[in-house]
């Protein structure tokens, strides 16, 4: 893997000389660089029929709350607006952007969330193993997507980073959502059963989730930041990107619950009032987060991006 010369800088993952811009990472995919265009092809493509499937498939959701069915068509809405945005962050990964590499990435954990949940926790339907398909993929995406990144050598574009901003408000997210989740399971205990169980008394997978994937990367995320470790800027904008995408769909589920009628329940509707203020708030200031680190990204002059997982013999 081929680094940057002495001579050129390296500017939200561009690497640029003289007269010309060269990648950040040296290689293309061929030789170490990012997922191939094709990759992200058939991902947003299998993403497209799902999404559309989830909006226009009357059973698509049966059997679950209308509630909950009204959630899933607002991740599908958002998710298929996602699908040019990850197109297009991911060629400018492959061209050498770190910004882009981290944006594809958070698309990336967002899609492995997903459909996660549809797999796992929607009745079966014609699109079961298209749900798996795209986990599949998104989930080695996001896995390739943090763990090639030479933290050591981007750590300089963070370094006027919203560190502390960051920190809070991963740190506040992950212990509330913990606190809300555990408050429902541990309050039934010892005779009850909790709200907001599944199909067939099942427990909810958005539980099985939250508590034992992104909860842990927020808080983990935040604690690196706090220590100042490498690492902890490149999770926390993971993180971001993907708390952006689901604050956002959050608040679509506002219109679709109304357009369902699902306001004449006074439980639902002040449900939907909350978190439509909620996620509103949330969304403002991930985005402010995530566009003020762009804005103060630094120089890199290294190449960023390993050429695999492991390292090899030379």
């Amino acid at each position: 893997m081929t680094h940057a010369s002495n001579s050129s800088a390296v500017h939200l993952g561009w690497s640029v000389p003289r007269g010309h811009v060269e990648p950040a990472h040296g290689p293309q995919a061929k030789d170490g660089g990012p997922l191939r265009a094709a990759y992200f092809g058939c991902l947003g493509g299998l993403v497209v029929v799902a999404t559309v499937y989830g909006l226009v498939a009357e059973d698509a959701y049966r059997l679950v709350p209308a509630l909950t069915r009204q959630t899933w068509r607002a991740q599908d809405a958002v998710t298929l607006l996602l699908v040019p945005v990850l197109l297009w962050s991911s060629r400018r990964a492959r061209a050498g952007s770190l910004s882009g590499h981290l944006l594809t990435t958070g698309i990336a954990l967002w899609l492995a969330y997903c459909y996660a949940h549809l797999s796992i926790g929607a009745p079966l339907n014609p699109l079961f193993l298209v749900y798996v398909a795209i986990l599949g993929l998104a989930g080695f995406a996001t896995l390739d997507g943090v763990v090639r990144l030479d933290v050591t050598a981007t750590s300089p574009a963070f370094g006027r980073a919203p560190r502390r901003a960051a920190t809070w408000l991963l740190t506040a997210g992950g212990i509330g959502t913990a606190a809300l989740w555990l408050t429902e399971i541990i309050g039934a205990w010892p005779d009850g059963r909790p709200p907001n169980l599944h199909l067939s008394e099942l427990p909810n997978p958005t539980w099985v989730l939250d508590l034992a994937w992104t909860i842990p990367m927020s808080l983990g995320a935040a604690a690196l930041v706090l220590r100042r470790h490498a690492a902890g800027p490149v999770l926390a904008a993971v993180m971001l990107v993907f708390l952006l995408v689901l604050s956002a769909s959050m608040v679509v589920v506002t219109p679709l619950a109304w357009a369902a009628g699902l306001q004449t329940d006074p439980g639902v509707r002040n449900q939907i009032i909350v978190f439509t203020v909620l996620f509103t708030i949330l969304g403002a200031v991930e985005a402010w987060l995530l566009a003020m680190g762009q804005r103060r990204m630094g120089t890199v002059t290294a190449s960023w991006l390993r050429a695999g997982w492991w390292p090899t013999a030379t």
